[in-house]
């Protein structure tokens, strides 16, 4: 039963190191600079400013652009 036992983890262990192997040459393969590379802007909203979201006019745009609680009609606590 100890033989039994060993094998066990033995294939355990051998299936673990290789499915480890497959996982890092996977990633020493692939380009890992087009892994880290952000898409583009979605095309229907227009750029971020420090006035907010240029042709975005609705309530969440305004609130949260708004310099008070009260004109972002935020509840008083």
């Amino acid at each position: 039963m100890r033989i039994f036992g060993r094998s066990a983890v033995a294939v355990v262990l051998a299936l673990g190191a290789c499915i480890g192997a497959a996982a890092g040459a996977d990633l020493l393969l692939d380009d890992p600079v087009a892994a880290l590379v952000g898409s583009g802007p979605a095309a229907w909203l227009g750029p971020v400013t420090e006035t907010g979201r240029t042709g975005w006019n609705c309530a969440p745009e305004h609130a949260a652009t708004a310099r008070t609680a009260s004109a972002a009609g935020l509840p008083n606590d």
